[in-house]
């Protein structure tokens, strides 16, 4: 279980005031120290400075050379001049006492009159072999610094005829550490609260920065992230409160770099995050999520965007990213099975119909009609379909998806023909991208009719009597026209050219043609048609022919007429993984008026020769 962010401040609190007390205490006892060193140093040098200046005076050296002249106890006539000397230093300074004394140790003053000509308490002896001497000593006095310097005679022989011994009290130098110690402790204590100060300020930056988050509970989402970045098949991207790029996971790079070859992943991740991916995270709402598709290079790529917020602070956002690519190809593909299985039910059931024919007549003895039925069947083909021309068409992939648009087509009332010009050779190698090409252009083009039908009421009217019961057929010449010779992708020659007559102008003509394994083809319609301008955009994802037509047309939005606007954009792709295309041939076709596509799919059929050996 993590620890709460506020145990985390303490022990940082803690750790920070122990460092610094016992830095702090390091530095007070070097200090200390130091200035104990200096003070001694001090008072050192003051007793000695003032030994040495009585030591040279000429009334101390004449009165020391006559008191070591002579056997006797020194008289008052040289000990009362010299203890006036003593006592005017003392007086003059911190001196705690001056004792001058003969060249046997004998004193010559005091500041107790009664020890006048006794000896020392402390050693003379170096003082009167010529040197000096600072020491700490405890005498009749108490416990002084006291500093011994030699008087050498007046007679100018060199000869030492005395010392002079000046102390200064250890009193003194107390005083003189307590002052030190208590401004080193002031510094000591101000230093101590700044420090405690800035620990508290810098804990609760820290807070602050880490959201509350203790080193564990870091350290434990540092691991978690690693495991759910790399476990993820979806890529994650994860952007700051400034919407900048900060992290992304092995998925993220493979689906934004596509088939770049570059070494930096890092940079190539950056360098290559769509721009339309940045302004959703500015445009992802504060609660929710915001999804678009965006189209990354050949992939299709679902990216949710979602703002991340903690205690109310907003910290960033992550997009999700999910290759939608193939899911979306296998979906159209679906609905072309679907489709094919609805018009083989539909098959089933008229199979069925005849079939209860046949039972009713052979049943009621009426062989000579069921004898007479089963010829008109077989005269007539086995089942009828609703796409003109179809017979032309020999591979049954293309006559399964031809003839599956064509019955939910006819549902709308709209009419699916074959060019009569249109002739395949060979078998269709890649029936699922073939069918799904196709499927999509004739889907797309039903759509675009039906919308054009519903822009203009009047065309209702005129396909219900084209599709009645009582409508007369007409000419199949007439109803398919003439198409030009030239190939799917010359045009057409309006003068010979007409529409055909079987559900009025709600047509979608298909025209394929084969050509060294190519499947090139030609999906146009009678809708309302595209604008030139937006040629290449119906391309992109989430825009549809439809899209461009809704201002003129009155339609309610392209959801209803062209699903999400993918359609387009996954036949490009399709055509493109096999090397082809699909494109925009026309906006608005002379002959038809609605909009014409083109499709060229390369290796995708074999010669019926050329299958047949790989078989055997």
């Amino acid at each position: 279980m993590p620890r709460s962010s506020r145990a985390f401040s303490r022990r940082v609190l803690l750790s920070q005031l122990a460092v610094i007390i016992a830095t702090l205490a390091l530095v007070t006892g070097v200090f200390s120290w130091m200035a104990a060193q200096a003070v001694t140093d001090v008072s050192e040098t003051e007793a000695l400075a003032t030994a040495r200046t009585l030591a040279s005076a000429s009334a101390v050296r004449e009165g020391a050379t006559r008191a070591s002249a002579t056997e006797e106890p020194a008289s008052a006539e040289i000990t009362d001049p010299l203890g006036e000397i003593a006592r005017d230093v003392r007086t003059r300074s911190d001196i705690e006492f001056v004792v001058i004394t003969d060249d046997h140790g004998l004193r010559l003053t005091h500041p107790n009159q009664d020890l006048i000509g006794q000896r020392v308490s402390t050693s003379p002896e170096a003082a009167l072999a010529g040197r000096e001497e600072v020491t700490q000593e405890a005498g009749t006095l108490g416990s002084t610094v006291r500093a011994k310097v030699p008087i050498y005679s007046s007679t100018e022989d060199g000869t030492v005829v005395g010392e002079v011994s000046v102390g200064i009290h250890t009193s003194v130098l107390n005083a003189d550490l307590r002052r030190e110690f208590i401004a080193l402790g002031s510094v000591t204590v101000l230093a101590l609260g700044i420090g405690i100060f800035a620990s508290f300020a810098l804990g609760r930056r820290l807070r602050r920065e880490t959201l509350g988050v203790g080193p564990e509970e870091l350290a434990e989402m540092a691991r978690d992230q690693g495991a759910v970045l790399r476990g993820l098949d979806d890529g994650v991207l994860g952007f700051d409160s400034d919407n900048e790029l900060t992290l992304s996971n092995a998925a993220a790079r493979d689906l934004l770099a596509g088939d770049a070859d570059i070494d930096d992943e890092r940079r190539r991740t950056i360098d290559d995050v769509p721009q339309a991916i940045r302004t959703m995270m500015v445009e992802a709402p504060e609660r929710g999520a915001l999804r678009r598709r965006v189209s990354v290079g050949d992939k299709i790529l679902l990216a949710t965007a979602v703002r991340v917020r903690r205690d109310g602070v907003e910290v960033g956002g992550v997009v999700t990213l999910r290759d939608e690519t193939t899911m979306l190809t296998m979906a159209r593909q679906l609905e072309s099975v679907t489709a094919m299985a609805e018009a083989l039910r539909a098959q089933r059931h008229e199979f069925a119909n005849r079939l209860h024919t046949v039972l009713g007549l052979v049943d009621t003895g009426a062989t000579d009609e069921a004898h007479s039925y089963l010829e008109s069947i077989l005269g007539t083909g086995p089942l009828t379909t609703p796409v003109e021309g179809i017979e032309t068409i020999t591979d049954p992939y293309l006559r399964a998806v031809l003839e599956a648009k064509g019955t939910t087509a006819a549902e709308a009332g709209v009419s699916v023909r074959v060019a009569p010009d249109s002739l395949v050779v060979g078998q269709v190698t890649d029936p699922e991208d073939v069918t799904l090409v196709l499927g999509n252009l004739i889907d797309n083009a039903v759509r675009a009719v039906v919308r054009s039908r519903s822009a203009d009421p009047a065309a209702d009217g005129t396909a219900a009597a084209a599709s009645s019961p009582d409508a007369a057929p007409a000419d199949s010449a007439t109803e398919r026209g003439t198409a030009s010779a030239r190939g799917p992708f010359e045009g057409r020659d309006p003068a010979t050219a007409k529409l055909p007559s079987g559900n009025g102008d709600q047509v979608v003509e298909v025209q394929l043609l084969s050509a060294d394994g190519e499947l090139h083809g030609l999906v146009t319609d009678t809708g309302i048609g595209i604008e030139a301008a937006d040629a290449e955009r119906i391309f992109d994802e989430g825009v549809s022919g439809d899209r461009e037509t809704q201002q003129s047309t009155g339609g309610d939005g392209v959801e209803a007429a062209h699903g999400h606007g993918l359609g387009l954009a996954l036949c490009r792709r399709v055509a493109k993984r096999h090397g082809g295309r699909v494109w925009l041939v026309d906006g608005h076709d002379p002959v038809m008026g609605g909009a014409s596509f083109g499709v060229i799919l390369p290796d995708v059929l074999v010669d019926d020769a050329d299958d047949v050996q790989g078989v055997s």
